[in-house]
């Protein structure tokens, strides 16, 4: 039976709502979300104040949210408040109505803890190591410096895109000098900030709803090759100019926006703003997205120190996602561990004839590993299933560029080219690119063949380069005949590719 976890994240603009379900093999995976633009901390002025029309929103909403974990019979429920409750004069008269009328019993988090389990969302579902965590909400704005996958220094700003919205009257035609007042009040922010040094030439890393809706609008003016926002890539060239032209927009031009929610429109500018500011005093390589933060942490924490104890945070982020996949959807986890096994030894016993570089071990890895996943749709056709469902099934620990490669290699490991029927992805792809689908998906041919039937017979493999010849000896526990005799019909495409004749040997034990 599985156990589910709900986490309810009471926003200064926002109410959001996951549920998360993990079964008896520790997988975990997301079963429902929901959220509602509420704005809680709108209008709260010197007096500090939660209004009853924002909270009366919030109340129904959370009314609505309490259904939806009673309906999924929730197994533990982590309401938690930001900014918004954070500053609140009325702070205690409000939790104490929430309470009486929902039901729920909400924890309002302090500011190092808000960074905390935004970083935790961020580090265990990202293979990066050192980076600037910036997350931008309604009320307050969140900055980290991480090294070594590790929060070194942390702050909270005590504003947001609602606050400076107001503030410096960004919601509709904005002037020259609302924008410029807004401007020289973040700059003047972040100076006081002694540890962020654009010298560092750190990434920075982004989160929260004002970023997202950036990435979705960069999504439609670039073209991207993925449609996943997590660990989207964008140069700051091309943030700042999304943001530039945004803030010359009034809101109804705004709204019109390829990629801009409509609900957004009045506030974005104020939540873009503060990254704009940022760009500029750092100068960071790069900018990244992730779509995993504080709702995310708090699961991880639960998860990792009480359901399935591990350390924190995740050491592997490809590797854990691969088997939480895996548990997932019930696969035959030895299976893929020997077909990986058996690719990787030919990938790596052919290097110096094919020159790929050791980066491209990942997407063999995960091909390797998943390229089964389609089984659980049909057995016929069942490597474009695989295609489909490792494009889709949010494997962390990946580029973009990773994920489709990948997705490509496995879907033909049946021996059966993907370019018909996934023709909108087969045209992005380079020729270089296509090449090496070509390379991985042989290895990965080859290992399913010789470990067809599954029974786990086959313990280990031993290869023999020569000039024209390239030689695999399996080392069997039983007699085994039918893997020659399976990879007959790859020989002439392995001899085209590399240049050498294939030959299986057996060696029984």
């Amino acid at each position: 039976m599985d156990k589910k976890v709900s986490i309810i994240d009471l926003g200064s603009n926002s109410v959001r709502m996951i549920v998360v379900a993990v079964n008896e093999r520790g997988a975990y995976r997301l079963i429902d979300q929901a959220k509602s633009m509420d704005r809680l901390g709108q209008g709260m002025g010197a007096e500090e104040k939660i209004q009853e029309e924002s909270l009366a929103r919030s109340l129904s909403t959370l009314k609505i949210f309490k259904k939806f974990v009673d309906s999924y019979d929730v197994d533990l429920v982590i309401p938690v408040a930001t900014a918004a409750l954070r500053r609140a004069s009325n702070q205690k008269e409000v939790l104490k109505r929430i309470k009486k009328e929902t039901g729920l019993r909400f924890q309002v988090l302090t500011t190092d803890r808000e960074a905390y389990y935004s970083y935790l969302g961020v580090i265990n579902t990202l293979p990066l190591e050192d980076f600037i965590m910036v997350d931008i909400g309604g009320g307050s704005i969140q900055i980290a410096k991480v090294q070594n996958r590790k929060i070194q220094q942390a702050l909270n700003l005590p504003f947001g895109s609602i606050s400076l919205t107001e503030k410096f009257d960004l919601s509709d035609e904005i002037s020259d000098t609302s924008r410029q007042e807004a401007l020289s009040f973040l700059q003047d922010s972040l100076k006081k900030i002694p540890w962020l040094n654009k010298e560092e030439g750190l990434p920075i890393l982004g989160l929260g709803g004002t970023l997202r809706r950036l990435g979705r609008i960069a999504q439609q003016r670039y073209s991207f090759e993925f449609n996943s926002l997590h660990n989207l890539h964008l140069s700051p060239k091309e943030a700042m100019k999304i943001i530039d032209e945004l803030a010359t927009k009034t809101h109804g031009e705004r709204i019109n926006t390829p990629g801009l929610a409509t609900d957004r429109g009045d506030i974005i500018i104020g939540g873009l703003l503060p990254l704009q500011v940022l760009l500029d005093h750092l100068q960071p390589p790069g900018f990244i997205l992730s779509t995993s933060g504080l709702r995310e942490g708090l699961f991880f924490e639960k998860f990792l120190q009480d359901l399935f104890p591990q350390p924190m945070p995740i050491q592997n982020v490809l590797d854990h996602s691969l088997y939480n996949t895996l548990g997932r959807y019930n696969m035959n986890i030895t299976h893929a561990e020997k077909i990986h096994y058996i690719s990787l030894k030919l990938f790596r016993a052919l290097q110096r004839v094919h020159h790929l570089s050791s980066e491209y071990e990942r997407v063999l890895r995960t091909a390797s590993m998943l390229h089964d996943l389609g089984m659980n749709v049909d057995y016929y056709n069942h490597h474009n299933h695989s295609f489909y469902l490792i494009l889709h099934s949010r494997i962390y620990g990946l580029t973009h560029r990773e994920t489709i490669l990948s997705a490509f290699v496995a879907g033909e490991h049946r021996g059966s080219s993907l370019q018909q029927v996934h023709e909108p992805y087969f045209e992005k792809l380079s020729p270089e690119e296509k090449k090496i689908i070509e390379i991985l998906g042989m290895f990965l041919k080859i290992a399913e063949m010789l470990d067809r039937n599954q029974y786990g017979h086959l313990t280990k493999i031993s290869t023999f380069l020569e000039e024209r010849d390239f030689t695999v000896t399996l080392l069997s526990s039983e007699a085994i005949g039918i893997e020659d005799f399976s990879i007959e019909p790859f020989k002439e495409e392995f001899f085209n590719l590399f240049g050498k004749k294939l030959h299986i040997n057996t060696d029984h034990y």
